[in-house]
């Protein structure tokens, strides 16, 4: 191929550069990648060593069962059914639905409320 060119040479020099010391900008990421894993995992080894064992729900016997029925109280009445229709907004949003006149099938897709799916 003849004689490299300068820039040529230069890249050449800084590969061998970085392959040497291992410097390169990728390398630097992965070394970085590298340290994280490991700082993590020592961490979360200790973690694990110091976990106690009186937390959570299983270990603890005073505290009342969490499925146990709660003492009964005032129950509410039952609530008065809403119209068909009528929805459960205010008068205003009631009163205005009523002025909307019902949809027409035009399409079975959009539209202006909803409708049945065709499924």
């Amino acid at each position: 191929m003849g004689v490299p060119s300068v820039g040529q040479v230069k890249h050449a020099k800084a590969e061998a550069r970085a392959a040497a010391n291992k410097t390169g900008r990728h390398r630097k990421i992965l070394t970085k990648k590298k340290l994280k894993n490991e700082k993590n995992q020592a961490r979360n080894a200790k973690k694990k060593k110091t976990k106690r064992e009186d937390r959570g729900r299983g270990g603890n016997t005073e505290a009342p069962d969490a499925m146990e029925d709660v003492a009964p109280g005032r129950k509410r009445s039952p609530s008065k059914p809403v119209a068909k229709g009528q929805g459960s907004g205010t008068p205003g949003a009631r009163a205005a639905s009523l002025k909307v006149p019902k949809a027409i099938r035009i399409s079975t897709r959009g539209g202006r409320r909803r409708k049945p799916t065709w499924r």
